[in-house]
Protein backbone atom coordinates (compact mmCIF):
# COMPACT_ATOMS: atom_id res chain seq x y z
CA UNK A 1 0.00 0.00 0.00
CA UNK A 2 1.22 3.57 -0.67
CA UNK A 3 2.34 5.68 2.27
CA UNK A 4 -0.43 7.69 3.87
CA UNK A 5 0.47 11.27 4.70
CA UNK A 6 -1.41 13.51 7.15
CA UNK A 7 -3.88 15.89 5.54
CA UNK A 8 -3.93 19.51 6.75
CA UNK A 9 -7.42 20.49 7.91
CA UNK A 10 -8.52 24.10 8.39
CA UNK A 11 -8.06 23.56 12.12
CA UNK A 12 -4.45 22.54 11.42
CA UNK A 13 -3.91 25.59 9.24
CA UNK A 14 -5.40 27.76 11.99
CA UNK A 15 -2.80 26.38 14.42
CA UNK A 16 -0.11 27.17 11.86
CA UNK A 17 -1.39 30.73 11.46
CA UNK A 18 -1.47 31.18 15.23
CA UNK A 19 2.14 30.02 15.34
CA UNK A 20 3.07 32.53 12.64
CA UNK A 21 1.25 35.27 14.56
CA UNK A 22 3.64 34.66 17.48
CA UNK A 23 6.62 35.14 15.19
CA UNK A 24 5.35 38.56 14.10
CA UNK A 25 3.74 39.76 17.33
CA UNK A 26 6.51 42.22 18.26
CA UNK A 27 6.68 43.90 14.87
CA UNK A 28 2.87 44.05 14.73
CA UNK A 29 2.75 45.93 18.03
CA UNK A 30 5.53 48.26 16.89
CA UNK A 31 3.94 49.13 13.55
CA UNK A 32 0.41 49.54 14.88
CA UNK A 33 1.71 51.77 17.67
CA UNK A 34 3.57 53.82 15.07
CA UNK A 35 0.30 54.22 13.14
CA UNK A 36 -1.12 56.10 16.17
CA UNK A 37 -4.59 54.63 15.91
CA UNK A 38 -7.65 56.30 17.41
CA UNK A 39 -10.81 54.45 18.58
CA UNK A 40 -12.75 55.65 15.54
CA UNK A 41 -10.15 54.40 13.02
CA UNK A 42 -11.10 51.47 10.81
CA UNK A 43 -8.72 48.55 10.21
CA UNK A 44 -8.84 46.05 7.35
CA UNK A 45 -6.96 42.77 7.01
CA UNK A 46 -6.47 41.56 3.44
CA UNK A 47 -6.43 37.76 3.41
CA UNK A 48 -7.75 37.25 6.94
CA UNK A 49 -7.97 33.46 6.51
CA UNK A 50 -9.08 31.70 9.70
CA UNK A 51 -8.98 34.92 11.72
CA UNK A 52 -5.78 34.11 13.61
CA UNK A 53 -4.34 37.62 13.23
CA UNK A 54 -7.57 39.59 12.87
CA UNK A 55 -8.95 38.39 16.21
CA UNK A 56 -5.78 39.54 17.96
CA UNK A 57 -5.65 42.89 16.17
CA UNK A 58 -9.29 43.52 17.07
CA UNK A 59 -8.64 42.83 20.75
CA UNK A 60 -5.38 44.76 20.92
CA UNK A 61 -6.53 47.96 19.23
CA UNK A 62 -10.21 48.34 20.20
CA UNK A 63 -10.95 49.79 16.75
CA UNK A 64 -13.54 48.71 14.19
CA UNK A 65 -11.79 45.85 12.40
CA UNK A 66 -12.74 44.04 9.21
CA UNK A 67 -11.37 41.09 7.25
CA UNK A 68 -11.64 39.90 3.68
CA UNK A 69 -10.55 36.61 2.15
CA UNK A 70 -11.16 34.94 -1.18
CA UNK A 71 -11.72 31.49 0.36
CA UNK A 72 -15.26 30.86 1.55
CA UNK A 73 -14.39 27.88 3.77
CA UNK A 74 -11.73 29.87 5.63
CA UNK A 75 -14.24 32.65 6.25
CA UNK A 76 -16.82 30.19 7.53
CA UNK A 77 -14.22 28.67 9.89
CA UNK A 78 -13.25 32.15 11.06
CA UNK A 79 -16.86 33.09 11.83
CA UNK A 80 -17.30 29.97 13.95
CA UNK A 81 -13.98 30.35 15.72
CA UNK A 82 -14.14 34.09 16.37
CA UNK A 83 -17.63 35.37 17.10
CA UNK A 84 -18.13 39.03 16.31
CA UNK A 85 -15.59 39.49 13.51
CA UNK A 86 -16.82 41.45 10.49
CA UNK A 87 -15.87 39.44 7.41
CA UNK A 88 -16.53 39.40 3.69
CA UNK A 89 -15.49 37.29 0.72
CA UNK A 90 -13.51 39.34 -1.77
CA UNK A 91 -10.52 39.30 -4.12
CA UNK A 92 -7.58 41.38 -2.87
CA UNK A 93 -6.96 42.58 -6.43
CA UNK A 94 -10.43 44.22 -6.51
CA UNK A 95 -11.42 45.39 -3.04
CA UNK A 96 -15.16 46.15 -2.66
CA UNK A 97 -14.62 49.39 -0.72
CA UNK A 98 -14.74 53.06 -1.57
CA UNK A 99 -11.66 55.25 -1.63
CA UNK A 100 -10.40 56.49 1.76
CA UNK A 101 -12.50 53.95 3.70
CA UNK A 102 -9.89 52.79 6.25
CA UNK A 103 -7.03 54.04 8.38
CA UNK A 104 -4.95 50.87 8.11
CA UNK A 105 -4.92 48.02 5.61
CA UNK A 106 -2.53 45.19 6.43
CA UNK A 107 -1.66 41.68 5.33
CA UNK A 108 0.30 38.77 6.75
CA UNK A 109 2.09 36.22 4.54
CA UNK A 110 -0.22 37.19 1.66
CA UNK A 111 1.73 38.95 -1.10
CA UNK A 112 3.97 35.90 -1.55
CA UNK A 113 0.86 34.06 -2.81
CA UNK A 114 -1.19 36.57 -4.82
CA UNK A 115 -1.05 36.78 -8.60
CA UNK A 116 -0.16 40.49 -8.74
CA UNK A 117 1.29 41.89 -5.47
CA UNK A 118 1.66 45.41 -6.85
CA UNK A 119 -2.01 45.50 -7.89
CA UNK A 120 -3.01 44.39 -4.39
CA UNK A 121 -0.87 47.09 -2.77
CA UNK A 122 -2.37 49.73 -5.08
CA UNK A 123 -5.84 48.61 -4.01
CA UNK A 124 -4.77 48.86 -0.37
CA UNK A 125 -3.40 52.35 -1.09
CA UNK A 126 -6.70 53.36 -2.73
CA UNK A 127 -8.90 52.53 0.24
CA UNK A 128 -6.70 54.25 2.86
CA UNK A 129 -7.45 57.80 3.95
CA UNK A 130 -4.65 60.42 3.73
CA UNK A 131 -2.34 59.96 6.68
CA UNK A 132 -3.24 56.28 7.01
CA UNK A 133 -0.96 53.27 6.62
CA UNK A 134 -0.48 50.16 4.52
CA UNK A 135 1.39 47.38 6.33
CA UNK A 136 2.80 44.01 5.25
CA UNK A 137 3.55 42.26 8.53
CA UNK A 138 5.46 39.33 7.02
CA UNK A 139 6.55 38.23 3.56
CA UNK A 140 9.05 35.40 3.19
CA UNK A 141 12.10 35.18 0.92
CA UNK A 142 12.49 31.44 0.43
CA UNK A 143 15.19 31.91 -2.21
CA UNK A 144 17.54 33.10 0.55
CA UNK A 145 16.74 30.40 3.13
CA UNK A 146 19.52 28.80 5.17
CA UNK A 147 19.28 25.12 6.14
CA UNK A 148 21.96 23.24 8.08
CA UNK A 149 23.28 20.58 8.51
CA UNK A 150 23.09 18.39 5.39
CA UNK A 151 21.00 16.60 4.22
CA UNK A 152 18.37 18.93 5.74
CA UNK A 153 19.47 21.59 3.26
CA UNK A 154 18.14 19.32 0.51
CA UNK A 155 14.82 19.07 2.32
CA UNK A 156 14.68 22.88 2.37
CA UNK A 157 15.36 23.06 -1.37
CA UNK A 158 12.59 20.56 -2.06
CA UNK A 159 10.10 22.57 0.01
CA UNK A 160 11.09 25.81 -1.72
CA UNK A 161 10.64 24.20 -5.13
CA UNK A 162 7.27 22.80 -4.05
CA UNK A 163 6.08 26.22 -2.89
CA UNK A 164 7.15 27.77 -6.20
CA UNK A 165 5.21 25.04 -8.03
CA UNK A 166 2.15 25.94 -5.92
CA UNK A 167 2.42 29.55 -7.12
CA UNK A 168 4.49 31.26 -4.43
CA UNK A 169 6.90 34.04 -5.37
CA UNK A 170 9.93 32.72 -3.48
CA UNK A 171 11.67 36.14 -3.73
CA UNK A 172 8.72 38.24 -2.53
CA UNK A 173 10.45 39.38 0.65
CA UNK A 174 13.30 41.17 -1.10
CA UNK A 175 10.85 42.86 -3.49
CA UNK A 176 8.62 44.24 -0.74
CA UNK A 177 10.14 47.71 -0.31
CA UNK A 178 10.20 48.38 -4.04
CA UNK A 179 6.59 47.24 -4.40
CA UNK A 180 5.50 49.63 -1.64
CA UNK A 181 7.25 52.51 -3.39
CA UNK A 182 5.80 51.61 -6.80
CA UNK A 183 2.33 51.48 -5.24
CA UNK A 184 2.69 55.17 -4.37
CA UNK A 185 3.31 54.86 -0.63
CA UNK A 186 5.50 57.38 1.19
CA UNK A 187 7.83 57.10 4.18
CA UNK A 188 8.34 53.43 3.45
CA UNK A 189 9.98 51.47 6.27
CA UNK A 190 11.32 48.00 5.48
CA UNK A 191 12.99 45.47 7.73
CA UNK A 192 13.69 41.80 8.37
CA UNK A 193 12.32 39.90 11.34
CA UNK A 194 14.93 38.53 13.72
CA UNK A 195 15.43 34.84 14.40
CA UNK A 196 16.56 32.63 17.26
CA UNK A 197 16.53 28.93 18.07
CA UNK A 198 17.50 26.61 20.89
CA UNK A 199 18.16 22.93 21.59
CA UNK A 200 14.99 20.87 21.82
CA UNK A 201 14.20 18.55 24.76
CA UNK A 202 14.49 14.85 23.93
CA UNK A 203 11.60 13.64 21.80
CA UNK A 204 10.09 17.10 21.19
CA UNK A 205 9.38 18.17 17.61
CA UNK A 206 7.40 21.03 16.14
CA UNK A 207 4.43 19.05 14.84
CA UNK A 208 2.83 22.12 13.28
CA UNK A 209 5.95 22.71 11.21
CA UNK A 210 6.06 19.10 10.11
CA UNK A 211 2.40 18.96 9.18
CA UNK A 212 3.12 21.91 6.89
CA UNK A 213 6.12 20.10 5.41
CA UNK A 214 4.01 17.01 4.81
CA UNK A 215 1.46 19.18 3.01
CA UNK A 216 4.04 21.02 0.87
CA UNK A 217 5.91 17.84 -0.08
CA UNK A 218 2.89 15.59 -0.53
CA UNK A 219 3.77 14.77 -4.15
CA UNK A 220 7.53 14.97 -3.73
CA UNK A 221 8.55 12.62 -0.90
CA UNK A 222 7.01 9.52 0.58
CA UNK A 223 5.89 9.35 4.18
CA UNK A 224 8.85 7.07 4.93
CA UNK A 225 11.32 9.59 3.47
CA UNK A 226 9.75 12.43 5.45
CA UNK A 227 9.94 10.45 8.69
CA UNK A 228 13.68 9.94 8.09
CA UNK A 229 14.15 13.68 7.60
CA UNK A 230 12.10 14.35 10.71
CA UNK A 231 14.41 12.16 12.80
CA UNK A 232 17.47 13.90 11.37
CA UNK A 233 15.91 17.28 12.14
CA UNK A 234 15.27 16.34 15.77
CA UNK A 235 18.78 14.93 16.20
CA UNK A 236 20.30 18.14 14.82
CA UNK A 237 18.18 20.27 17.17
CA UNK A 238 19.11 18.19 20.20
CA UNK A 239 22.80 18.72 19.36
CA UNK A 240 22.28 22.47 18.74
CA UNK A 241 23.34 22.03 15.12
CA UNK A 242 20.04 22.82 13.41
CA UNK A 243 19.75 26.12 11.58
CA UNK A 244 16.60 26.96 9.64
CA UNK A 245 16.30 30.62 8.69
CA UNK A 246 13.96 32.00 6.07
CA UNK A 247 14.41 35.79 5.79
CA UNK A 248 11.03 37.36 6.46
CA UNK A 249 10.49 41.00 5.55
CA UNK A 250 7.98 43.55 6.79
CA UNK A 251 7.07 46.94 5.37
CA UNK A 252 4.99 49.97 6.27
CA UNK A 253 4.09 52.95 4.13
CA UNK A 254 1.98 56.09 4.49
CA UNK A 255 -0.71 57.42 2.17
CA UNK A 256 -0.20 61.13 1.56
Amino acid sequence: MPDQKPVMSLADWHERYLQQSQWTESIRHHLFEKANLKPVDRILEIGSGTGAILSQVTTENQCPSFGIDIDHESLRFSRKKNQGLTLAQADAHHLPFEDNSFSIAYCHYLLVWVEAPLAVLREMFRIIRPGGSVIALAESDYAARIDFPPPLDHLGKLQTQALETQGADIQMGRKLGNCFTQAGLSEVEVGILGAHWHAEPDGVVDETEWKTLYSDLDNVLTQTELVKYKKLDLQARERSKRILFIPTFYAMGTVK
